[in-house]
């Protein structure tokens, strides 16, 4: 399939930035993580070559004015300050680029170059995906060496029929850039939604991270929802899976006359080896009895490792959170299973503890669970352990939940104070 372009639109606060294309350049030239090859004025806009990393990147950019629609998800925390400022501005700076070979590098990519131009954003609509993002989050992901979650690549929205209609159609957007097809679940129901939207995300996530497309039909693999039984997708293009259902179902082909029309596919299961082998596939629905008892999504050692890298990166804000004896503390800790437990893929057990106290970088954290594959240790354990050990982390303010992806909000907490 054609890799579409990622298209992004800033909104500024100081929208005289963009009347002045040369400081926007000299802005790109100066930022470190990646370099300026070339720059190519044209009549209503720019487009330059940005290396980074093994690759090489044409991004375009030009003022545009715009419009945020009611389906775009606001992914962020606005204040009041931020909304009322955004309402105000007339123009943005559009940024396009296509996505490389690895679509979460070229998406980091795309907020740093976003952020060089724009330091000041107020806000980033991710028009690919459309999100809403916040102009202090997309700062403080660029300046990460982390990228962000796979999950802020695409969006899954979930139409729903009204109050006589218990249907539900799921579709994503964003993942055409990424070069591979939109996902959808047709005939979904307002009671098991839910745990359909679960399933959907996992699968994008995966194809992410992958960056391997299943062929239409082909078995994947993605979970177990109970002992033994594997979770087993497969992927059927729309124009097929449209005519197994009536034509006026919502998600059907009378809902496909403007877009939702290409590149896009429907995922089914296969419920055994031998209708996999058959090619007889059924829908998702036939495993909502299993969905519903918290069934086991593998998160990939690379997702487990970009959490565990961005949650140490950003640890000085759980240290500071500590300070105010409001805030609750948790933190997610990797530690060594039991010999007879290890194997290649389960080497630690990644289990929840609450923080009691902190000294420096160290601190003093007691167990909210008992551990499956830790026989000697029990709910209530409580020791010493510093960042090493550290995978991810929750602070509850009285306000809000923070995580690692959040911390932008202590910016927004400080100011409201």
């Amino acid at each position: 399939m054609e890799k579409a372009r990622s298209f992004m639109l800033v909104i500024p606060a100081d929208g005289s930035d963009l009347e002045r294309p040369q400081l926007l350049e000299e802005r790109l030239r100066e930022a470190e993580g990646f370099g300026v090859e070339f720059v190519e004025p044209g009549e209503n806009s720019v487009r330059f070559k940005v290396a980074c990393g093994e690759e090489t990147f044409l991004v375009e950019i030009y003022p545009t004015d715009f419009e945020i629609t009611e389906m775009y998800r606001c992914q962020h925390f606005f204040p009041d300050i931020d909304i009322d400022a955004i309402q105000k501005v007339e123009y943005g700076l559009a940024v396009e680029m296509e996505f490389g070979g690895n679509a979460l590098f070229s998406y980091h990519l795309q907020l740093k170059l976003i952020h060089a131009m724009v330091p000041d954003a107020l806000a980033v609509i991710d028009d690919s995906s459309e999100k809403i993002l916040s102009g202090r989050w997309v700062a403080l992901a660029a300046k990460s060496k982390v990228p962000p979650a796979p999950r802020y690549l695409y969006t899954a929205q979930a139409v729903s029929g009204g109050e006589e209609n218990p249907c539900v159609w799921l579709h994503t957007h964003g993942l055409n850039r990424c070069g591979c097809p939109e996902l959808e679940v047709l005939d979904s129901n307002k009671e098991n939604y839910q745990e359909h939207y679960n399933v959907l995300e996992t699968l994008a996530n995966r194809m992410i991270e992958d960056e391997e497309i299943p062929e239409f039909g082909s078995p994947y693999f993605l979970a177990y929802v109970e002992e033994g039984m594997p979770l087993v997708v497969t992927l059927i293009d729309w124009e097929d899976a449209v005519d197994l259902y009536e034509p006026e179902m919502l998600g059907g082909r009378k809902d496909r006359q403007e877009g939702h029309n290409q590149d896009t596919c429907v995922i089914f299961v296969y419920p055994s080896k031998e209708s996999a082998d058959k090619g007889m596939f059924y829908p998702l629905d036939i495993y909502d009895k299993f969905l519903k008892e918290n069934p086991v999504f593998m998160i990939s050692l690379e997702e487990t490792a970009r959490m565990r890298t961005q949650a140490v990166e950003r640890i000085s804000y759980l240290f500071e959170a500590a300070r105010n004896k409001e805030n609750h503390l948790l933190v997610k800790l990797g530690l060594k299973v039991d010999e007879e437990y290890e194997t290649e893929d389960n080497e630690k057990e990644h289990i929840w503890f609450e923080i009691l106290e902190v000294s420096g970088e160290r601190f003093q954290a007691k167990l909210t669970q008992e551990p499956y594959y830790i026989k000697d240790m029990h709910e209530g354990y409580t020791a010493e352990f510093g960042p090493e050990d550290v995978t991810d982390w929750l602070i509850y303010t009285p306000e809000r939940r923070i995580s690692p992806d959040d911390v932008y909000l202590f910016a927004i907490d400080a100011d409201e104070r």
